[in-house]
């Protein structure tokens, strides 16, 4: 699991030290529930990487969920990341999702295993590091490892940890991508069952959690809960990228603000003094809003 170097590419050109120089920004998108066999899936999310074409940003951030079906089919991972290629037309790179590679391992069922997570990473890729110019870089991790007891979790845990470590004494700012929130409202939440299901087991996001308020971490790009939402706390952006599949979800667990008529994507703009700007780009409809309670 070795991350890329200043100079190497994502999943398409132009190369990454077209970054050098510029003040890189970032489409960060989520939850696209792609099915081969479905065109009105396809349908709703080709808006968006159009809007997202049209603004051309540096990179293309996607916070997990690419397939619907991508955790039981190797061809649907396979078959989702050709899609994409032919439509973005910038650098991109993605996290896995529980929908393309399972569930946490605290959940009734359909959980991560090693062949599923094996699938994903010889499709996707793995933990990696790529540079936003010389004063950014961003890590790229699969929250769904979390407690998983798989081999790839502490490989995934160390890694991590000494990038976030050499952070602390940097003086290069910090991106995090992964599928779920680390938290809803607040560092210090304990654990509770239906809030694990959009979270995860407690310890391994606390450990993330403390060991990014040490470094010099600026933004925490995810997606999962199919609401957006951006929270400022203690010097850190928290974004929710808006569901790209235009299904709301509202949960007993989650804040549960009025389902929006549009969904889209999140514009970051990453500033040479560690600020960030985030703008929320409306740009497909909203189809529908979901009661869901995870725990039935």
């Amino acid at each position: 699991m070795g991350g890329l170097s200043r100079h190497s590419s994502a999943h398409s050109a132009p190369p990454w030290s077209n970054w050098i120089g510029n003040m890189p920004t970032i489409a960060h998108i989520s939850d696209l529930h792609l099915q081969s066999g479905v065109p009105a899936r396809q349908a709703q999310v080709e808006p968006i990487l159009h809007k997202i074409n049209q603004l051309n940003p540096d990179l293309v951030v996607i916070s997990g969920d690419i397939t619907d079906d991508g955790w039981d089919s190797l061809q649907e991972l396979q078959w989702a990341k050709s899609w994409l290629n032919d439509r973005i037309t910038n650098p991109w790179h993605a996290v896995a999702g529980n929908h393309d590679v399972g569930n946490f391992l605290t959940l009734p069922d359909g959980v991560i295993d090693r062949v599923q997570w094996e699938q994903w990473f010889n499709t996707f890729g793995g933990c990696t590091r790529l540079f936003a110019g010389d004063l950014w870089q961003i890590h790229f991790v699969t929250s769904m490892l979390f407690g998983s007891g798989l081999e790839y979790e502490q490989i995934q845990d160390d890694w991590l940890t000494q990038r976030l470590q050499l952070d602390r004494n940097g003086d290069i700012f910090t991106v995090l991508s992964l599928h779920t929130p680390l938290f809803i409202d607040s560092f210090d939440e304990s654990s509770q069952p239906a809030r694990d299901y959009w979270l995860g087991p407690i310890q391994p996001r606390l450990k993330v959690l403390s060991r990014m308020q040490n470094s010099q971490t600026r933004l925490v790009c995810s997606g999962h809960v199919h609401q957006s939402r951006i929270q400022d706390i203690e010097g850190i952006r928290f974004a929710w990228a808006p569901p790209a599949s235009g299904t709301w979800v509202h949960a007993p667990e989650l804040p549960n603000p009025p389902m929006p008529e549009k969904t889209g994507f999140f514009l970051h703009t990453l500033h040479d003094d560690g600020r960030v700007d985030s703008e929320l780009i409306e740009c497909a409809p909203m189809l529908k809003q979901v009661e869901f309670n995870p725990w039935p």
